[in-house]
């Protein structure tokens, strides 16, 4: 048996609500399982679908506007994870085939701004800040931080 966590609770933003369904779905190994994802509020004509492994940031998966083929980011196609984006308050992804690599949280995102072709989100590796050596304590930096300051601005 394969286990896909698919939402924790509906989303809200400025008065518009972005919800999925199922909420979780545990299938076997092969089969197909369709996540639907719905928006009241906001006129959906670009969805974005993203999948979240434990411990780890969320991927961009791929981007889909109303009535049009979705856009997949690199190492995710159309055969293992097929989209339908038919209207402005509906979308859906299905995973095909599942297998146990697949067993994740997936999120969708609405916008009601549509992206072309040549504007697709590109989604950049998160930076990670130099580290601190251990020794420094947060007000040992802060310290640091001011003097910094009042020294570049001193006359």
């Amino acid at each position: 048996m394969l286990m896909l966590l698919l939402l924790l609770g509906p989303s809200s933003g400025l008065g518009a609500l972005v919800s999925q369904d199922p909420r979780t779905a545990v299938c076997k190994s092969g089969t197909s399982v369709m996540i639907k994802c719905h928006s009241v509020g906001i006129q959906a004509t670009t969805v974005f679908w993203y999948r979240q492994f434990p411990e780890q940031g969320l991927t961009l998966m791929a981007t889909s506007n109303v009535d049009s083929k979705a856009a997949y980011e690199q190492g995710f196609s159309e055969t293992e994870f097929s989209i339908s984006h038919p209207n402005t308050t509906f979308s859906s992804l299905t995973v095909m085939s599942v297998k146990p690599a697949d067993s994740s949280l997936y999120f969708c995102s609405a916008s009601n701004t549509a992206l072309g072709r040549d504007q697709r989100l590109r989604q950049e590796p998160c930076q990670q800040p130099p580290s601190s050596p251990p020794h420094r304590t947060p007000g040992a930096l802060w310290k640091e931080l001011r003097r910094e300051k009042n020294h570049s601005f001193s006359d």
